[in-house]
């Protein structure tokens, strides 16, 4: 390694605590130097910058070839996130002492999930395990999703939450990961037969009959979800499916008839639930009430064209816009870092996106690729989702903005899943690594099944014995 190298790397491990240092001192000298830091911040704020620190320097040590790059943007999406939360919890009376119990919770969870991340990397060598046992992944998402709607605790009209003691989490957000990592499974076991369209004349149709039972576990999933009130939720999930689905088909012609399946239950669950055709109502026309229903997106716009390009450095007057820690925190980033910050954020999202997708690339073998992809999808929809919400572009849907929103299930979830993907990117790596050096010291080996850029072989066709 050369000492470019080292210094390029040094600088990536140093830019989340340098978020974290700027984004507090512009919060602080928005409303004077004279104020005394609680000392719950500090040890909060400490643990949400050791965070990446730990990671990487862990992981460097034991997994070499990780994804720098994945690992510090994630920090930095964090470490943006605890800023614009700090600089919430300065305004004056109860928002801020509201604020700032959020806050303090937001670095403890930041610091968990960076452990998290650490621990899905070193899962990621166990994945070859993990792949023989799908229906056991599908179960563990039903049961912690039927659990909530038995045992959990109902927040602004959805069941979505379970108690252990003093901790509070949201199962459904694991349970994404679980049923994305049994799509892979799925689709990686049956890639002969899903493969192949169906045609009836001149259409190309999806092979129903092999996707059927995934769709059936799928939509069980969804059933849960929706009977949780989740509707985010499940809309997320049926979009990665889709997404994870479209990554194998041969034909993309055949994925007409899914979106046109997509596009009516969309319009079903608007007949049927008013919780939908409440938030469409507020989404089409916030000024026809801009006190009662619309006054989350009124505010919401008022303060995104508040902060100007540059921001004003503190983000206290978005402390008037309901649920700005969790749905609408684009627009407290907005106020804070201006839309040079907002746009730089939605960057970092797109880096570990298409970082997630690289992986995938590399991956050792097709059901790695998958679950990269199954991984970068369910995060790159939901980004979409959250910040077409918060620009009205697209209804509101209830979903965090990963790793910047608060949400302390979501954070530890959305950075095991990065940690997962980490992994499989560095065996990737490694393999093409030392095939690399096979092929120059004593010629080319066999090709392995799996090799990243080689075809795998289809199975060997089978004798007719009747035939002979």
């Amino acid at each position: 390694m050369t000492r470019l190298d080292i210094a390029r790397r040094t600088l990536l491990v140093l830019l989340p605590a340098l978020t974290v240092v700027v984004g507090l001192g512009l919060a602080e000298l928005s409303i004077g130097p004279d104020r005394a830091m609680p000392a719950n911040e500090v040890l909060a704020f400490a643990v949400a910058t050791a965070g990446p620190l730990v990671s990487v320097l862990v992981l460097g040590a034991v997994k070499r070839d990780f994804d720098w790059i994945l690992v510090t943007t994630s920090g930095m999406l964090t470490a943006i996130g605890t800023s614009t939360l700090h600089s919430l919890s300065l305004a004056p009376g109860a928002n801020g002492a509201f604020y700032q119990a959020i806050v303090v919770r937001h670095g403890f969870f930041v610091g968990a999930g960076f452990l998290a991340l650490t621990a899905g990397a070193l899962l990621s060598d166990h994945l070859d395990r993990i792949r023989r046992f799908p229906f056991t992944l599908l179960g563990i998402a039903l049961a912690v999703t039927l659990a909530t709607i038995i045992l959990g605790e109902t927040v602004n009209g959805a069941r979505l939450w379970l108690r252990l003691g003093p901790v509070q989490f949201q199962p459904s957000e694991f349970a994404r990961l679980l049923l994305a990592g049994y799509v892979a499974i799925y689709l990686y076991d049956r890639r002969y037969l899903v493969t192949a369209p169906w045609r009836v004349g001149s259409i190309d149709l999806p092979p129903a009959p092999y996707l059927l039972p995934m769709i059936g576990a799928v939509l069980a999933a969804v059933a849960v979800l929706v009977l949780q009130n989740d509707l985010g939720m499940a809309a997320l999930v049926v979009l990665g499916a889709y997404a994870s689905v479209a990554s194998v088909l041969s034909s993309k012609s055949s994925l007409g008839s899914a979106a046109v399946i997509l596009v009516a239950a969309a319009l079903a669950s608007f007949t049927a639930s008013p919780r939908v055709r409440e938030r469409v109502a507020s989404w089409l026309e916030p000024w026809s009430d801009p006190a009662g229903r619309g006054f989350q997106f009124v505010q919401a716009e008022f303060g995104l064209a508040a902060g100007g390009i540059f921001g004003k450095g503190g983000a206290t007057s978005a402390a008037r816009v309901p649920e700005v820690h969790t749905d609408f925190i684009l627009v407290a980033v907005a106020i804070q870092w201006g839309w040079v910050g907002a746009v730089a954020l939605l960057v970092l999202t797109g880096i570990i996106v298409c970082r997630c997708v690289a992986a995938a690339l590399r991956a050792a073998d097709g059901f790695r690729s998958l679950l990269a992809l199954g991984f970068a999808a369910l995060l790159g929809i939901q980004v979409l989702l959250i910040c077409g919400g918060t620009l009205r572009v697209l209804p509101l849907t209830g979903l965090t903005l990963p790793l910047v929103s608060s949400g302390g299930t979501s954070i530890v979830a959305t950075l095991f899943a990065l940690g997962i993907v980490s992994g499989i990117g560095a065996s990737g790596a490694s393999r093409s690594g030392d095939s690399c050096r096979t092929d120059l010291g004593r010629g080319a080996p066999p090709v392995p099944l799996g090799t990243p850029g080689v075809p795998e072989p289809l199975p060997p066709t089978p004798t007719n014995i009747y035939t002979g």
